[in-house]
């Protein structure tokens, strides 16, 4: 019976390659239709070969092969109907969309590749950093690689959207069986779904972005993390793996989640135990010298940039920080009118604090809805972005005061560390791009894996509980969505009712305030109320 169900399985998966190959070969426009259709066909039946293998290596149920189909045809769809309608629905002087791309970064990165595949020279030389395309060379390198053997005889971009639709879809899986192994099944399900739809992550996926890689490769490095902490050797191969792709494409990023991946195996429950017992001493020194290695290993990738030549190799990330800080909040000064505002009323000092909170609120849910200058396709793009943050973070500071609140919690030190990895990280993105609506979120979904295991436990938490703390949070959030909805209604549209930045920013604070303290004196007084029935009894 289960070499039928494989059979069917297999051939099906087949005439779904066909089907799909057929269909991208006539969508493309390259005009060569059968070049296409093998090219297509080769990398789909490889993506598939991988994704079943992840499957297997999981071993998947039903419903988390639901999710990782899910989340690779939602990121293929996307990225095919972007290629296509953002010439027609994008904007019209943006040379990026007339030629299909949602990211700047996409666009250079990737026609690059495609002029490295065909001319002849190297694949190396993608990492000589003379293309400005991609500083480190690892994605253009991948991509360049594509291009040459499996289309030599015309520019697809849609082939770079299939290699990250099937690297998203392994991590859907690693996710769900990382998760797995800390909570319920019901909880590691939400983790992986969330992972399969964030926005964020999405659109990501969507495009010919590094993080379309990074993020799945981070997810399959956690995933590598708990075998090995099962006792099953075989999972030091998914780490490695991880590490292969994830240091040539994005070293510093690299560096960080081997980092937090440090920090979890340190704060583990039984890593805990035998550290009580003084056994693991040669571990601990074996984890930092490999942590230094990758420390200097990433910084001797980022001195070789032309911006950052003759830093140092110890003061290579100071520099790189002070640098992108610096420009970005010179674009935010000039792209901002509320960021301008709050300058002028608060002083220059506190521009880092600006920064800060306008780069955690970026993608401002209001600004791009209200925005009549903004193109309706790109309004619906940063609704849908904004939207998937702002019901992210809802869980994230929750989650955050949830996991210092219960003092039972099974992984609680773990948790507590991703939410400290978290908090960090969002605020990095911020100030490190808080002008730019879409390069701080970029970085900030970066680490997405994190936040989506710490926000589908907090909902869990939050159910099992009934804890009305969730439900005041959300009442936070919707005040200060409300009042800058209505700041932002009122700059676009004269004779809109407009309050001044500072009365909404201490109306803001003061209506916050109040529900929070409301909150805590309502909690204890039922304390003190079911404390004294108690003592009744």
């Amino acid at each position: 019976m289960p070499k039928i169900h494989l059979s069917k399985v297999f051939w099906f998966t087949c005439l779904a390659v066909l089907v799909l190959s057929g269909s991208l070969a006539w969508l493309d426009q390259s005009g060569h239709f059968l070049q296409g259709l093998l090219g297509y066909s080769i990398l789909l039946a490889v993506g598939a070969a991988i994704i079943y293998g992840g499957w297997k290596a999981v071993q998947g149920s039903r419903n988390i092969t639901t999710a990782a189909l899910v989340a690779f045809s939602v990121r293929l769809m996307i990225g095919v109907a972007l290629t296509l309608l953002l010439p027609v629905i994008g904007y019209q002087d943006s040379a990026e969309h007339q030629a299909g791309y949602i990211y700047t970064d996409a666009y250079m990165r990737d026609n690059q590749a495609w002029n490295l595949a065909v001319s002849g020279e190297p694949i190396s030389k993608a990492f000589s950093g003379n293309l400005p395309g991609d500083q480190y060379g690892g994605m253009l390198a991948l991509s360049a690689i594509i291009y040459r053997f499996l289309s030599p005889d015309a520019h697809r971009p849609f082939m770079i959207i299939i290699l990250g639709a099937v690297a998203s879809a392994c991590g859907v899986l690693c996710v769900w069986k990382a998760a797995s192994s800390w909570f319920s099944e019901k909880t590691a399900l939400l983790a992986a779904w969330i992972f399969a739809l964030y926005p964020e992550s999405v659109l990501l996926g969507s495009s010919q972005m590094r993080e379309a890689i990074v993020i799945p490769m981070i997810a399959i490095a956690f995933y590598g993390l708990t075998k090995i902490q099962s006792h099953k050797p075989n999972g030091w191969f998914w780490v490695i793996l991880s590490a292969i792709f994830l240091f040539p494409i994005q070293p510093l990023v690299s560096l960080i989640s081997f980092v937090v991946l440090a920090g979890i195996w340190l704060f583990d429950p039984n890593t805990i135990q035998v550290l009580k017992k003084r056994q693991t001493i040669l571990t601990i020194a074996l984890m930092v010298s490999l942590l230094l290695v990758g420390l200097f290993v990433a910084s001797s990738i980022l001195v070789k940039l032309p911006s950052l030549q003759g830093s140092g190799p110890l003061n290579v990330y100071l520099t790189w920080f002070q640098q992108n800080f610096t420009f970005q909040s010179y674009l935010l000064e000039r792209s901002s009118g509320i960021f301008q505002s709050l300058l002028e009323s608060v002083g220059e000092q506190w521009r880092w604090l600006i920064i800060l909170v306008y780069g955690i609120a970026q993608p401002v849910l209001p600004a791009l809805v209200g925005d009549p200058s903004a193109a309706w396709s790109m309004r619906v793009i940063g609704f849908l972005r904004a939207a998937g943050w702002y019901a992210l973070v809802l869980f994230l500071v929750y989650g955050t005061l949830g996991v210092l609140r219960d003092r039972h919690a099974a992984r609680r030190f773990q948790l507590i560390w991703i939410s400290i990895i978290n908090w960090a990280w969002i605020m990095v993105s911020a100030l490190n791009a808080g002008a730019d609506q879409w390069d701080n979120p970029r970085y900030r979904a970066i680490l997405v894996v994190w936040q989506v295991i710490l926000a589908a436990w907090a909902f869990e938490w939050a159910r099992t509980r009934r804890d009305a703390w969730l439900w005041r949070w959300l009442a936070v959030e919707v005040v200060f969505v409300g009042l800058f909805t209505e700041w932002y209604l009122g700059r676009y549209y004269p004779g809109f009712f407009h309050l001044d930045i500072k009365i909404m920013s201490v109306v803001i604070l003061v209506i916050c305030g109040l529900i929070l303290l409301g909150g805590v004196i309502w909690d204890g007084v039922r304390k003190r109320k079911l404390s004294s029935k108690d003592n009744s009894l």
